[in-house]
């Protein structure tokens, strides 16, 4: 059991503050997939061009990708309660500006304080849950109960708001988390502070600075990437200038926010994998949609249930996924599945023009579902299989900051291509999905390269070591 800087073992938390704390990923994932049910209304209500939507999509992504790694540090440097209640606050602050947004800008900024929210709560959750146990079964059982209400709140989330918002407009699919961030303040208000383990806590403080110039590299290049077409050359060449800068500061400082030995070969192999599988899933559910919905005149609630194959089937086979790895290793069930995502979005531009038929959406969905539960399992246990103890909070932080990356530039590729749905233009889906399609497959060639060269690695050492003996 860890023993805090106060020399006092923190003390375990009763049944009802673990769901307490437990229940704001259930929270997140709700946030998290409501926007895919969402964004047309937004855009029916706020008429935003297609830079300012893809924004509403992926500001949350951009934020939580961010400031994960530099919240975990401040969760590790202060008293992870107070982390955890100030993350609850940002959140339920960026609800209910989301609630009350009168333009799209305002929504942004109820993202972006949604996102950090999300990501100031996740590792302090983590920490606390954790914290007081020793490592064994009942640590293990809340570990999976914590990523298992994530997986349950993004279902949920494609079902409740677009009821909500097919009955009540958008704005009540914001709305509606603030009754359960309610709860959870009222399950953890007396949650016990779990302050660090680790005597020296300097080395543990925040680099303000890298993290500044992270969120505005992030924010900065999605925007650029989505903006692009509609951007002077003087504009574009500046705000390259200054990206490339921020780019440069945050490369000067990322040990400070970056442990050393985090990025070695399996973890960066998982993370383009995580990254392009991501990219392509979440702009083909994004740009599904707003087609469904703006071309083919089906309400928010009927989509989402189109789409719920997709996280049914990822949460009902990631087990599966789990026991293919333990047996083979990682690479098999990780490249099967980045094949099987990018075959299941294909699918969808087989039509061509008119709407997708029911059963090839149910479909894809549930391929798409599939094929993550391959990777996801795959992808986690070859990065954290390859990094020490010391580095696995670093290297799972890491493998979630990919994932969310790799969303929100995603989301602003195809609108730089201007594959976005119009809604007053009605189009085919073929070029669009094609494109997603290619991310993926962009991506398992990238992994694929990255084996082969691997694997070409470790014969020249044998080879070296069998002429050396």
């Amino acid at each position: 059991m860890g023993i805090t800087t106060t020399g006092v073992p923190p003390r375990a938390l009763t049944r009802w503050q673990v769901h307490g704390v437990c229940l704001v990923m259930f929270i997140e994932g709700l946030s998290s997939s409501s926007i895919n049910v969402q964004v047309a209304a937004v855009r029916a209500d706020l008429a935003p061009g297609p830079v300012g939507l893809q924004l509403v999509a992926s500001t949350f992504l951009v934020a939580y990708a961010a400031l994960l790694l530099p919240a975990g540090r401040l969760a590790d440097w202060l008293d992870r309660r107070k982390v955890f209640l100030v993350g609850l606050t940002l959140f339920a602050l960026g609800s209910l500006l989301g609630t009350l947004a009168p333009s799209v800008w305002f929504l942004v900024v109820a993202r972006l304080l949604q996102g950090a929210g999300a990501a100031l709560t996740a590792p302090a959750a983590l920490g606390l849950i954790t914290a007081p146990l020793p490592q064994g079964p009942e640590r293990n059982r809340l570990v999976a109960l914590y990523g298992a209400l994530g997986a349950v709140g993004f279902s949920t989330g494609l079902v409740l708001p677009g009821f909500l918002v097919a009955h009540l407009g958008w704005r009540s699919s914001f709305a509606v988390l603030l009754p359960f961030v309610i709860l959870v303040l009222l399950l953890t208000w007396r949650v016990p502070a779990a302050p660090t383990d680790d005597v020296d806590r300097s080395s543990q403080r925040p680099d303000w600075w890298g993290t500044v110039a992270l969120l505005a590299l992030i924010g900065g290049g999605t925007w650029w990437l989505g903006a692009l077409r509609q951007l002077s050359v003087a504009t574009v060449l500046a705000s390259l200038l200054v990206l490339t800068c921020l780019a440069g500061v945050v490369l000067a400082r990322r040990h400070l926010t970056l442990p050393p030995g985090v990025l070695v070969p399996p973890v960066r192999r998982s993370m383009i994998a995580i990254g392009a599988a991501s990219a392509g899933m979440l702009a083909a559910i994004y740009l599904l949609t707003l087609a469904l919905q703006d071309w083919h005149d089906l309400d928010a609630f009927t989509v989402g249930l189109l789409i719920l194959p997709q996280p049914a089937c990822f949460a009902l086979l990631a087990r599966r996924g789990s026991v293919w790895v333990s047996r083979s290793g990682s690479t098999a069930p990780m490249v099967t599945g980045m094949a099987l995502i990018a075959g299941a979005t294909a699918a969808l531009a087989l039509p061509g023009s008119g709407r997708p038929p029911t059963l090839l959406v149910l479909l894809s969905m549930a391929g798409v579902g599939a094929g993550l539960a391959l990777l996801f399992p795959a992808a986690s246990v070859g990065a954290i299989n390859a990094t020490p103890e010391r580095l696995r909070s670093s290297t799972a932080a890491v493998l979630t900051t990919a994932q969310n990356l790799g969303g929100s530039g995603g989301l602003a590729l195809v609108t730089a291509l201007a594959l976005v749905p119009d809604a007053n233009s009605p189009g085919s889906l073929s070029a669009p999905m094609a494109v997603c399609a290619l991310m993926v497959a962009l991506g398992l060639g990238a992994v694929a390269l990255s084996l082969r060269g691997h694997s070409h690695g470790v014969h020249r050492r044998v080879a070296r070591q069998g002429v050396d003996s």
